[in-house]
């Protein structure tokens, strides 16, 4: 067997690992990548369009489509996921059953393209054969349900990957059984994140610091001061929340992403205990129901939230926009038909949750939309909580531009980052490595892979391969 890095290299995302054998190929996931696109492209002004801009500008290559037998995507992230589109027609798509609905929704509410490739979907443990090759998907916990890691042989070669994964999350005990299958197994290389290595100083931070000091000669006035909790678990970020908001007499209004149903469930317990009703906006909502069709526990139900809804262009001249998704409007109709019209906020109801800002806690994806939606004549008195799991980049640099301009607007001086990172944390990464014990180690989705030396076993050191882009590993 031999494997090929053709994204995830010195990079956090766009994962695409080719594996050959002697007659065929397979991919471990298919990932966008945002960043690199951005060198060539800028959406939505010139987007990329046709294969042909892919190819010319080496983001993807023909040669790596040759004998391809199939694509396995680990979880439903974009950059593990955003490609598929570009592979030749035929091609088999496998994933897990949470992601096909968690990527189905997106794609119904327009945020990803159709995949147009047969979807087959797994469960942990079953054995998916490809020609050569013969896969074992074992679920691992990361910020987003149904994310896998797999296992994989071909001929006398095993290999091990782990997608993106933690062991501090809820259900660090899927991690722990992938652990456990893949040191059973004794694989010869292991192809693992490293997201989290990294120099100690904090690219995310030296980003805020820059803008800030940019808003602060734009306006002329101190920018809005981040307050950064980074927790160990979802328990804490429960609590944390209630302890910064106890008391307070504002609207409190949430950020997260909305296909991450631990902190969806940790937000829903933190209004719980702060005896506020919940509001969430309607694609947090729409993707909400969706994890729960996928056997998801625990998240709200129809009936224990509010619905905020998006604004539209001619709102208040007919109901429902003829631009709205049908996906959407059949879940507007059974929300309603559940909870009632009452339960729906939108047109001059919005302005109403403002006249008892301490009654209400908002959950929304897009902390910049839903500010933008507030009512003109509204009294706004805010208290704001950045709360997701992705990893810091440019382009949440540019969307936090924006969003702090709009806090600014709304007289916010202070805001809280609440966070459980949904990565591994490096000091955890030599105790992984080792429990595993493979005979090699290729760490990748990090922009530092050299220095994943610093947090594996001395012993364990000379076993680290460290990828370049497209250059050829043999295993075996």
């Amino acid at each position: 067997m031999e494997l090929r890095v053709l994204g995830g290299v010195r990079e956090i995302g766009g994962n695409r690992i080719l594996l050959r054998s002697s007659n065929e190929s397979i991919f471990l996931d298919y990932g966008k990548n945002f960043l690199r696109e951005e060198e060539f492209f800028q959406r939505p002004f010139m987007s990329p369009s046709f294969s042909e801009d892919y190819l010319k500008t080496g983001l993807i290559s023909s040669l790596e489509h040759e004998n391809l037998r199939g694509v396995l995507i680990s979880h439903a992230h974009q950059d593990h996921w955003g490609y598929l589109n570009l592979l030749p027609q035929g091609i088999e798509v496998y994933m897990g059953e949470a992601a096909g609905k968690i990527i189905g929704a997106n794609v119904e509410l327009g945020y990803a393209e159709e995949v147009l490739h047969t979807i087959r979907t797994f469960r942990t443990g079953d054995t998916i054969s490809l020609g050569d090759f013969s896969i074992v998907p074992i679920h691992v916990d990361h910020s987003v349900p149904g994310s896998y890691g797999f296992l994989i042989e071909c001929g006398n070669i095993k290999l091990a990957y782990t997608g993106d994964l933690r062991m501090h999350g809820p259900r660090r005990d899927m991690t722990l059984d992938f652990i456990d299958e893949a040191a059973s197994m004794g694989v010869d290389a292991l192809i693992m994140e490293a997201t989290k290595v990294a120099p100690e100083n904090d690219p995310e931070t030296s980003i805020i610091r820059l803008l800030e000091t940019r808003l602060f000669y734009r306006w002329g006035v101190e920018p809005p001061k981040r307050i950064k909790f980074e927790l160990s678990n979802e328990e804490e970020v429960t609590e944390r929340i209630k302890s910064v908001c106890e008391g307070s007499d504002s609207i409190i209004l949430i950020e997260t992403s909305s296909s991450d149903a631990d902190r969806i469930r940790s937000v829903f317990e933190a209004a719980k205990k702060l005896s506020r009703v919940l509001v969430m906006d309607e694609r947090m909502a729409f993707i909400n129901e969706a994890m729960k069709g996928a056997g998801i526990d625990g998240l709200p139900g129809i009936g224990d939230y509010l619905l905020w809804r998006r604004k539209r262009r001619g709102e208040g001249e007919e109901r429902t926009s003829s631009r709205e998704r049908r996906g959407m409007r059949i879940f507007i109709e059974r929300f309603e038909d559940l909870s009632g019209e009452e339960a729906i906020i939108q047109g001059e109801r919005r302005a109403e949750i403002f006249k008892e800002p301490h009654n209400f806690l908002v959950l929304t994806s897009n902390a910049t939309r839903f500010l933008y939606e507030i009512p003109m004549d509204a009294k706004v008195r805010l208290d704001f909580i950045l709360s997701r799991s992705e990893s810091f980049s440019e382009e949440s640099a540019l969307s936090l531009d924006r969003l702090m301009n709009w806090l600014l607007l709304y007289g916010v001086r202070r805001y809280y980052r609440i966070h459980v990172s949904g990565h591994m944390m490096p000091e955890q990464m030599g105790e992984f490595v080792e429990s595993i014990n493979p005979g090699r180690i290729i760490p990748i989705h990090t922009e530092h892979p050299d220095l994943f030396d610093a947090f594996v076993p001395r012993r364990m050191r000379d076993l680290i391969i460290l990828p370049e882009y497209g250059k050829l590993i043999k295993l075996g």
